[in-house]
């Protein structure tokens, strides 16, 4: 029941029976719905495999590993994607983390492994779990009915991910949970991204039942003909691979209604007669008929792979990929592309570059560079043209890049995208942007490493990987180390094996250099110290820095001012020093001066206040702070979860708004979904906004106005904090703004 968030007392006016209930309307530990449910929410162990290469657990993102000499940080999805494609292009390189990591198991249960040995020891061990179902999921949120044993509703639990599901059904065991029950509808959505809704719990393990083992190809499954004609008859249709003749990419199919086709080769010469086409199913199978003088196209390809724009073909041991290519009118200027390519950074998609590096930099002053062997080399030029309303990139490049020189005409564009052509050429330019300032996260006043001197040699080995900060910014950054500030700065002076270093002086500093992919010239060095110490005597200052002192009292007079007992604080670490003293400033406790003379019996003189705590051993000391916190415990404060449960039970009028009762003849209505309904009671007109809970850094909930565009009502959008609750009413305040809503359930 520890997962049950109950509602107010107050919101408990009635309860509802479930008439003649049956076993079906329940679900009952380790029943086969449960099982099915608990497999569909396990977690997808499978989905990392790239960087782990085992089905028996996933790694927790963020995480960073080394392929090659490149450091990557993996924060998502799109991030596990871009390492999958340079390893293709590193062929043969196998990603090696930087530890510590946490790993998941299909069940959620996290495990922290500390090195190499660890990660091996447990593949050796591990079985992999084939039990999880990862070719569906439930759309969430989802909610349950708790039922006591007379079948009548005492609460409702809303679950909002996978996770909560999994733990939530596996609680089912629980003895104290007598019944519970799915409220329908409920949505899944399958990996190829269709949807089902059901309505029972037959139909739910229909629907789960119903899915393969492997998503692969579940996009692909239900290939139908009508569908492929007209996908074919919309657009021209470019081979992207052949895999026997690679000369054939880039040719053109244009497939006509009257089921004859056209084959546009080089210089744009067109074949046309004799040329038919047709799509026809035999049994599970669906094939594309071409019938042509042309005899490495003719005959009958089996369609493996199917979607709007991309069909797979396979014929005898050949295979084909042709996607479709639409032309559109253009809807960018000049002035949008030269803004646009000096915007980040450029992969170049065409096939007269395909064993180069393709990733550019567009500069404002007209040089065109790319990204190899870590840094970004000039290559040439470029410009802008328009010449009779045709828009134009000129691109003038030497070396293997010449092949790219010439006047390219673009044929498409929209955000993030420019499609050009020169002649029978086509070339891709795909953007790719990050965060303005990347480097901000990384601390540049520097870091300390203390590892313990066991030999009592002054030496000890160095993971510097740990001086680096875990990073929310998705940017791609290089990262070096380096033994000299001098030689970070012109990237010489290299230290070798930053995973385990050992330190040649005691203490030792050493530089990490962390410089944009995008701007190798835009960079952050700082400092790392490498300490090692006898740790055989610890440092007594040690336990007043291992922990944030706070000691926070109810203000019972409800007056500001309480009676604090100072030496409760660090009442563990006093043992170890020879004296402790307290101050009311920073320059007292520096200068030992003017000490608080009864810290047993000290009263506040504001709230929060801070007191500074020096700490003495013989001729040293250190100085902590202390913080002194009253707290108004005459209200209970309502939680998240109270805010939530109270707003979507029954409607709600805004009773006042600054004094003034000009919206109350407003309806709110919370809905599922953070969709928020309102009613205009005077005109009956309903509009829609959003909204949703947080709870801030001083652990008040806040609740976000959104999407309002009705007249007067607009006034309630923004974010309130919520300071009084009742099952009945909530009063928010917004910077000087007070709103009180009050609950009507008619």
């Amino acid at each position: 029941m520890f997962l049950i968030t109950l509602f107010f007392a107050s919101c408990q006016d009635e309860s509802v029976e479930i008439i003649n209930p049956d076993e079906q309307e329940a679900i009952l530990p380790n029943s086969t719905l449960s099982n099915l449910m608990l497999r569909t929410s396990a977690n997808a162990v499978s989905d990392d495999n790239v960087l782990d290469n085992s089905n028996c657990f996933s790694v927790e993102l963020p995480v960073t590993v080394i392929v090659g000499n490149i450091t990557i940080t993996i924060q998502n999805e799109e991030g596990l994607d871009e390492l999958e494609e340079l390893l293709e292009e590193l062929e043969g390189e196998i990603p090696e983390f930087v530890f510590p990591i946490t790993i998941i198991s299909a069940d959620y249960i996290e495990t922290v492994i500390e090195n190499q040995e660890q990660l091996e020891a447990l593949l050796e061990d591990c079985v992999e779990d084939n039990d999880v179902i990862e070719c569906v999921d439930f759309v969430y949120p989802i909610s349950f009915s708790v039922l006591n044993s007379e079948f009548v509703i005492i609460d409702t639990v809303t679950i909002e991910s996978n996770e909560e599901l999994h733990d939530f059904l596996e609680d089912l065991e629980d003895s104290d949970i007598n019944l519970v029950a799915l409220n329908f509808p409920v949505t899944l959505e399958y990996a190829n991204g269709d949807t089902i809704t059901v309505n029972s719990n037959e139909e739910l393990s229909n629907a789960i039942e119903a899915v393969g083992d492997d998503c692969d190809d579940d996009d692909y499954e239900n290939c139908d003909v009508n569908e492929i004609k007209a996908s074919l008859k919309e657009c021209k249709w470019v081979i992207e691979t052949y895999s026997s003749f690679p000369e054939f990419e880039d040719f053109e199919f244009v497939f006509n209604d009257d089921f004859t086709f056209d084959i546009i080769i080089d210089d744009n010469q067109i074949f046309s007669e004799g040329n038919t086409w047709e799509v026809i199913e035999e049994g599970e199978e669906v094939y594309l008929i071409l019938t042509t003088e042309f005899e490495d196209f003719g005959g009958d390809w089996k369609i493996v792979e199917c979607s709007d724009d991309e069909l797979y073909l396979t014929k005898n041991n050949q295979t084909m990929l042709i996607e479709q290519y639409c032309e559109t009118d253009l809807n960018c200027s000049a002035e949008d592309l030269s803004h646009d390519l000096i915007e980040c950074y450029w992969f170049a998609g065409t096939n007269l570059i395909n064993d180069l590096a393709n990733k550019f930099v567009f500069t404002e002053d007209g040089t065109v560079k790319v990204y190899i062997n870590n840094e970004f080399v000039e290559v040439g030029t470029w410009n802008v043209g328009v010449d009779s309303d045709t828009l134009t990139l000129v691109l003038n490049l030497t070396g293997n890049y010449d092949v790219l020189s010439g006047v390219w005409e673009v044929i498409e564009c929209h955000e993030g995208f420019y499609g050009l052509s020169n002649g029978d050429n086509i070339l891709h330019l795909e953007q790719e942007c990050f965060d303005d300032n990347p480097l901000d996260c990384y601390p540049e006043e520097g870091v300390e490493l203390v590892k313990c001197d066991e030999d009592n040699d002054g030496f000890a080995e160095f993971n510097i990987y740990e001086a680096i900060p875990s990073c929310d910014s998705t940017t791609p950054v290089m990262i070096s180390f380096h033994t000299s500030l001098s030689g970070a700065e012109s990237n010489t002076d290299i230290l070798e094996d930053a995973i385990s270093y050992t330190n040649v002086t005691n203490p030792q500093t050493v530089y990490i250099k962390v410089a944009l992919i995008s701007n190798p010239d835009e960079f952050l060095i700082y400092p790392v110290e490498l300490v090692v110490e006898d740790c055989n005597e610890p440092n007594p200052f040690d336990c007043f820095a291992s922990f944030d002192a706070v000691i926070e009292l109810c203000d019972e007079g409800n007056d500001g001012y309480e009676y604090f007992d100072l030496t409760i604080a660090y009442a563990n670490c006093t043992p170890f020093v020879d004296e402790t003293t307290y101050y009311l400033s920073l320059a007292d406790a520096e200068s030992a001066s003017n000490p608080i003379a009864n810290p047993e019996y000290f009263v506040n003189t504001s709230s929060p206040q801070t007191i500074y705590v020096r700490a003495e051993v013989g001729d040293s000391y250190e100085v902590f702070e202390l913080q002194l916190k009253l707290e108004d415990c005459t209200n209970t404060p309502c939680t998240e979860g109270d805010v939530d449960g109270t707003l979507m039970n029954c409607e709600w009028q805004v009773t006042e708004l600054n004094g003034d009762d000009n919206l109350i003849d407003y309806r709110l209505t919370f809905l599922d979904g953070q969709e928020l309904l309102i009613t205009d009671l005077t005109t009956n007109e309903t509009t829609y906004g959003t909204w949703s809970t947080s709870t801030n850094n001083d652990g008040n909930v806040e609740v976000t106005f959104d999407g309002i565009n009705a007249p007067n009502i607009q006034a309630i959008s923004g974010i309130w904090t919520v300071v009084e609750c009742t099952g009945e009413q909530l009063i928010f305040h917004k910077g000087d703004d007070q709103m009180t809503l009050d609950k009507i359930c008619d």
